[in-house]
């Protein structure tokens, strides 16, 4: 998948890629520094990002790494008024995880690409089953800089 750098939606995964520095997510941190791309995310996927997060660094670092990244504005935080009746409508309708229905509900009311850090199973069969009507990118497939 050819994927523009423009403006994404942040599923938990990628957060936690970006918070513990993995090359994976690098691609990411020099167009977010110089305003190139919009990011999104909601609180739903900031929630399950500290969680994992905890569960890696503990909860003191897990809570700071992340209060540190809303407070730097980086990433949008989208209303959670306007995406939970479209992430149960998702969920409703797919056999997803309610993260996975809350990003892609904030990709499509922001009208940015869904982007995952992997591609799961649940949510490789939802998109062969039947086409999401918003574009989904997974940081697996992106290229990194410094690739050859």
């Amino acid at each position: 998948m050819n994927l523009s750098l423009d403006s994404f939606s942040f599923d938990s995964g990628v957060l936690v890629e970006m918070l513990l520095g993995t090359p994976a997510a690098s691609i990411f941190l020099e167009p977010l520094l110089l305003s190139a791309i919009t990011a999104n995310t909601c609180h739903f996927n900031l929630s399950e990002a500290e969680y994992v997060l905890c569960r890696i660094l503990g909860r003191t670092q897990a809570r700071s790494k992340v209060d540190n990244l809303v407070r730097s504005n980086y990433i949008n935080l989208t209303d959670a008024g306007r995406l939970y009746a479209k992430a149960a409508e998702i969920k409703c309708e797919r056999a997803l995880a309610l993260g996975q229905s809350y990003t892609i509900a904030n990709a499509k009311v922001t009208g940015s690409i869904a982007l995952f850090a992997f591609q799961e199973e649940e949510l490789k069969r939802e998109m062969e089953r039947k086409p999401f009507d918003v574009e989904i990118g997974f940081l697996e497939g992106v290229p990194r800089t410094g690739s050859p």
